[in-house]
């Protein structure tokens, strides 16, 4: 299966065209200054500006707690195709086209989309804080959460690095993946990418068409 991969905390204009380059289907911009991948309003738009990358790049704005001010304002100013919200109301939106975040393993039976119903779901790991800590998430149960959510695009988040994304898209069968700590480079201080580390994932995301392009060539 072909999977599609977000790069998610993107801060630095080389990063940003290396994900349009290599073809990564999304990026998120990290908008909460409590995160060290953060960026204001401004350094976001000057980011997109230095690089302008083409609207097929899907852009996500990740969020902690904001004011439904500050969402419709980066909303706009980015031109943002999504908002990830986290915190009180991140099940709303905004009113916007949302990502509903699935933090831990709740019972599947509970496992019903809010509304409004989301653009999409991210299954990731319950850790203490606001992200996956680069913690994966009980497998198993995202597969079964797969299943459970038919006719909902998920996604699978946690842990995941270019040495287990083809295990993880083996076993969960997710519609992408969203990969912010297996994206970047060794002591990376703010988010900063590795070129390879994305070319690996996206290789594993697209492994089966790579696979069966590469044969046909040798046929």
């Amino acid at each position: 299966m072909s999977v599609k991969l977000k790069v998610c905390g993107v801060t630095r204009p080389e990063d940003l065209a290396a994900c349009v380059e290599l073809g990564v289907d999304a990026v998120g911009i990290n908008l909460w200054a409590g995160s060290r991948r953060g960026l204001s309003l401004a350094e976001a738009e000057a980011l997109l500006r230095a690089v302008d990358p083409p609207r097929s790049l899907e852009r996500v704005g990740v969020f902690v707690e904001p004011s439904a001010e500050e969402v419709r304002r980066a909303a706009e100013t980015l031109a943002l195709d999504l908002v990830q919200i986290v915190g009180a109301q991140e099940v709303t939106g905004y009113g916007l086209p949302y990502l509903w975040v699935v933090r831990g393993t709740p019972a599947l039976a509970e496992l019903l989309p809010p509304a409004p119903r989301p653009a999409r779901a991210l299954l990731d790991a319950a850790v203490p804080g606001y992200g996956g800590a680069g913690q994966t998430t009980d497998w198993s149960w995202a597969a079964a959460a797969v299943r459970q959510l038919a006719g909902l695009e998920v996604w699978l988040a946690g842990g995941i690095t270019p040495a287990n994304a083809a295990a993880a898209i083996g076993q969960v069968r997710p519609a992408g993946l969203d990969v912010a700590s297996g994206t970047e480079l060794p002591g990376a201080r703010r988010g900063e990418k590795d070129r390879a580390a994305i070319a690996a994932l996206l290789v594993a995301c697209r492994g089966e068409r790579a696979g069966r392009a590469g044969s046909e060539g040798m046929s």
